[in-house]
């Protein structure tokens, strides 16, 4: 692995084929946009402590999509059922840059959502999606935490956000489809795309 650290194992059972995550929902799956041009992974492995490693390896960058189960912690008050995060990191090879570049959270055709709508709150830039039964959130850190992490060398580079009005125009996009997509200007080290349940 280059981005991510850990280990790898060559046991690849039952690994979707495309970045995804099986959910109560429907099955959400995982893309990259570079310079408004898509990319499929390049290789694939499943990691030894649990979840998935999808590879992205071509000629100006690298990046790479872990996905893997997390643990979180709510108010006493409240349940998650179950936690997955899919976290990106690109990183452009020596002497280039990445100007324009999206990750998004998909449905797959066949979801069982019936409503969705913004579910932000502090520190959060979500949307749920929900039926009679079930509600699911895709979020990340809002503009506001990402730019601190930015501002203290946390994973994200100084020049991301750089000209643009972050706390006007927010990180998370939604489209009537249901999709969940990431967008910036600038390089980004590192994105969490956490769905609760």
């Amino acid at each position: 692995m280059k981005l991510f650290h850990g280990k790898v194992t060559s046991d690849v059972p039952q690994m979707p084929a495309m970045p995804s995550i099986c959910t109560p929902l429907g099955t959400v799956e995982f893309s990259i946009s570079v310079s408004n041009q898509s990319y499929l992974p390049t290789g694939h492995a499943r990691l030894t402590s649990g979840g998935w490693l999808y590879k992205y390896y071509y000629d100006l960058w690298d990046c790479e999509l872990a996905i893997c189960r997390m643990d979180v912690e709510l108010a006493c008050d409240q349940a998650v059922d179950e936690c997955w995060g899919a976290v990106f990191r690109i990183q452009p090879k020596s002497g280039h840059q990445i100007d324009e570049c999206s990750f998004t959270a998909s449905w797959k055709e066949g979801y069982n959502w019936t409503s969705c709508g913004s579910d932000t709150g502090e520190g959060l830039e979500a949307i749920e999606y929900k039926n009679q039964t079930d509600q699911l959130h895709i979020g990340t850190q809002d503009g506001t935490l990402l730019m601190m992490r930015r501002n203290q060398g946390d994973r994200i580079p100084k020049s991301h956000g750089a000209g643009i009005d972050v706390e006007a125009l927010g990180y998370l996009l939604s489209s009537g489809k249901g999709a969940a997509s990431y967008s910036f200007i600038r390089v980004l080290d590192m994105l969490n795309l956490t769905i609760l349940r």
